[in-house]
C-alpha cells in the first residue's frame, strides 16, 4: 500500500477518533454535569431563619458535583468499583477498637479513628451497610476525611460483624436501630460534652433514618447524612427482585451476605434454630433473611421484617437536619423507591439526587482519592454544628 494511502487512512482514523472524543465530552458536559435534584420542603414551609439559611448552604454544596467520566458513566459501571474497592483490605486502618455488651447480652463494638486534636467533642457516629465493618476502605476512607475536616470519628461495628461473637440471638440487620440508644450513651459517657453527629452507608443509613424517626425531638444527634439509603424496605425488597439483571446482582450479593452470616454462627449456640439447608439454598437477600433473620429475630417473613424496620413510616417524626443522598443510577435502592412525597413534606429532610453515582460508587472527579460524598457530608455537618452559626 503506498505511504500516501496509508498517512490518508490514519488521517481519517484520527479525525474520527477526535470527533468521537469531541461527541462524548460534549454529552458530558451537557448531560452529565448538571447539579444534583434538590428535593425539600417550599421555601415559605420553612419555619425559621437557620432552616432558611442551611438550605440555601446545601444548595451551594450541591455545586460541587461532577462524576468520573469513566467510573460512573453507569451505575453498575460504579457500582462493581465500590464493591470491588470494599473488599479490598484497608492498609492504613487508624484507632482502636472498643467492644462493649448490650444489656440483652449482644456484643458489638466501636472503631475509634483518631482525635485531631486534644479536646475534639465534635463525634460523627458512622454506620456501615450490609456486609461492611469499620475495616472497609471506603469507611476507613471516610474515617481519614472526616479528621482531616476537624471530626471525631467512629464506626459502629454492628452484631456478629467485623470478627465479632454472637453471644446473643440476633444478628447485625435492618433492626439494629434499636440498638442505637445504648451506643449513644456509649460514646456519650466516653466524650461529656459530646456534639453528636451520624452518617450512615446503604443499610446503615435506613437504619438512621429509622433511628432518628424513631427518637424524633429526643434524639441526641445533631445533624446526619445518609448516602444510598433504602427509605423504604418493602419496596426496596420488591425491586431487587424485579428483573432478571436484579435478581443476578441480589444473587451475587446474596452470597456475600452467606459467607459473613455462616462464619458467625459457625460457633454460635442457637445454630441448631434454623435451618440450614434454607440457608445454604437461599438465592436471594429475602430468603436468607426468612431463612436466619425472621426466626431468630422473631418476625413472621421479609415482608414482616421489612415493614416493621422501614424508615418510610417514620420519616415525617425526624426532627434534626438529615441530608440524604442517592443516585438516579443506583441498581441496588432504585430512586423509584424513594418516597419522595413523604420526605418532601418534612423541612429537616433535603435529599439530593445525582445522575450518577450508583451504589455508594460516587468518586471524586479524578481530583484526588476522597469521593464526593465524604466532602458533601462532612460540610453539611460543618454547617449544621451549632458555632459554625455563630
Amino acid at each position: 500500500m503506498p505511504w500516501g494511502d496509508l498517512a490518508a487512512g490514519a488521517a481519517v482514523g484520527a479525525g474520527v477518533s477526535s470527533a468521537a472524543t469531541l461527541a462524548l465530552l460534549r454529552r458530558y458536559l451537557r448531560d452529565e454535569l448538571k447539579p444534583p435534584q434538590l428535593i425539600h420542603a417550599p421555601m415559605e414551609e420553612r419555619e425559621s431563619a437557620e432552616d432558611r439559611w442551611l438550605l440555601q448552604e446545601v444548595k451551594l454544596l450541591l455545586r460541587d458535583y461532577w462524576p468520573h467520566p469513566i467510573l460512573e458513566f453507569s451505575g453498575y459501571i460504579s457500582t462493581a468499583w465500590s464493591g470491588l474497592w470494599a473488599a479490598l483490605p484497608s492498609f492504613s486502618v487508624a484507632g482502636r477498637i472498643e467492644q462493649f455488651t448490650l444489656q440483652d447480652g449482644g456484643t458489638v463494638s466501636l472503631h475509634w479513628g483518631d482525635m485531631p486534636y486534644s479536646g475534639c467533642n465534635r463525634v460523627v457516629l458512622l454506620l456501615p451497610g450490609l456486609n461492611n465493618d469499620s475495616h472497609t476502605s471506603f469507611v476507613q476512607s471516610t474515617m481519614a476525611h472526616l479528621r482531616r475536616d476537624g471530626f471525631f470519628p467512629v464506626a459502629l461495628n454492628y452484631r456478629g460483624v467485623g470478627g465479632l461473637p454472637l453471644t446473643s440471638p440476633k444478628f447485625g440487620c435492618a433492626d439494629s436501630w434499636q440498638d442505637l440508644n445504648e451506643v449513644v450513651q456509649h460514646i456519650e459517657a466516653a466524650i461529656p460534652r459530646a456534639e453528636l453527629f451520624a452518617m450512615g452507608y446503604s443499610m446503615g443509613g435506613g437504619i438512621l433514618l429509622r433511628y432518628l424517626g424513631e427518637e424524633g425531638t429526643k434524639v441526641r444527634i445533631k445533624a446526619a447524612v445518609a448516602i444510598a439509603a433504602p427509605a423504604d424496605f418493602p419496596a426496596v425488597g420488591a425491586s431487587l427482585e424485579s428483573s432478571l439483571k436484579k435478581r443476578g446482582m441480589n444473587f451475587i450479593m446474596v452470597n456475600g451476605v452467606k459467607l459473613f452470616m455462616l462464619k458467625a454462627l459457625h460457633s454460635a449456640d442457637f445454630k441448631q434454630r434454623l435451618d440450614m439447608n434454607r440457608v445454604w439454598g437461599a438465592l436471594t437477600l429475602r430468603q436468607l433473611e426468612e431463612a436466619t433473620i425472621c426466626p431468630l429475630h422473631g418476625y413472621t417473613d421479609g415482608v414482616d421484617y421489612y415493614s416493621k424496620n422501614s424508615p418510610r413510616t417514620k420519616l415525617h417524626q425526624i426532627a434534626v437536619p438529615t441530608l440524604v443522598v442517592n443516585a438516579e443510577d443506583d441498581p441496588v435502592v432504585s430512586v423509584s423507591t424513594l418516597p419522595l412525597d413523604d420526605m418532601r413534606l418534612n423541612p429537616r429532610l433535603y435529599v439530593a439526587i445525582t445522575r450518577r453515582g450508583g451504589h455508594i460508587g460516587w468518586g471524586s472527579g479524578g481530583l484526588g482519592a476522597a469521593a464526593w460524598t465524604d466532602s458533601m457530608a462532612s460540610h453539611f455537618m460543618e454547617a449544621c454544628a451549632p458555632r459554625s452559626r455563630m
